[in-house]
């Protein structure tokens, strides 16, 4: 719920100055320019590791695929390290490039990125909201104008074509001000939370068996 919030008033904010321009009299800067996304983001994609070494009984390090990016939970494992591999972080920005493109703030520990899952890769750190919500209206017009296709998919020849209104530096570093401190925020939050269920996970068993008393805890 906290998260939530946290992601509807980055929202609120990014609407208000880069798509409203209510903090310039409703209308763009001059100065602002046209430009591309790779101005400030790198794309990092995912690297084709054998499913043949994937395993679910937590051997080796969990690797993101497409279906896992929603809950952001490990069900899949490897002892593979490709050579083209990358491992998300917490806060990185994830996409999947089939079914729906929806750009996800990753609140769980390092993994291996699979192919057809990539990352917007801020070039600078302050940026990354800023990335995170110009990317997200250019996803849904691909995801939009892909409807009635059985599988859809999204790849470099899209991201070729994605260009964003890149305003001066200094209203950039007031934005990243306002809003680094939410996705730091959400990334805390969302860590906190796979920790309290792993915790919750270890001593439930221990608690239905009698192995663990609490009897004679008050509380």
């Amino acid at each position: 719920m906290e998260n939530d919030n946290l992601e509807r008033q980055m929202q609120a904010v990014y609407t208000s100055w880069f798509v409203n321009y209510e903090p310039f009299n409703g209308q763009m800067p001059m100065n602002w320019q046209k430009t591309d996304i790779y101005t400030i983001a790198n794309i990092i994609y995912g690297a084709p590791f054998s499913s043949k070494l994937f395993n679910t009984d937590g051997i080796g390090i969990p690797i993101i695929r497409i279906r896992d990016l929603k809950d952001q939970s490990f069900v899949t494992y490897t002892t593979e390290k490709h050579p083209k591999g990358y491992l998300i972080r917490p806060g990185d920005i994830v996409v999947g490039m089939d079914g729906e493109f929806r750009p996800y703030i990753w609140g769980n520990t390092q993994a291996w990125l699979n192919q057809r899952v990539y990352i917007f890769e801020s070039k600078n750190e302050n940026d990354k909201a800023f990335v995170l919500l110009s990317i997200k209206p250019l996803l849904n017009l691909i995801e939009q104008t892909q409807v009635g296709t059985t599988v859809i998919h999204i790849g470099k020849k899209d991201f070729d074509t994605f260009e964003i209104i890149l305003p001066e530096r200094k209203i950039l570093d007031d934005f990243g001000t306002i809003t680094t401190p939410m996705i730091n925020q959400i990334v805390n939050n969302r860590l906190e939370n796979k920790r309290l269920a792993a915790l919750r996970d270890s001593l439930l068993p221990k608690l239905m068996s009698g192995e663990l008393d609490v009897s004679e805890i008050e509380l």
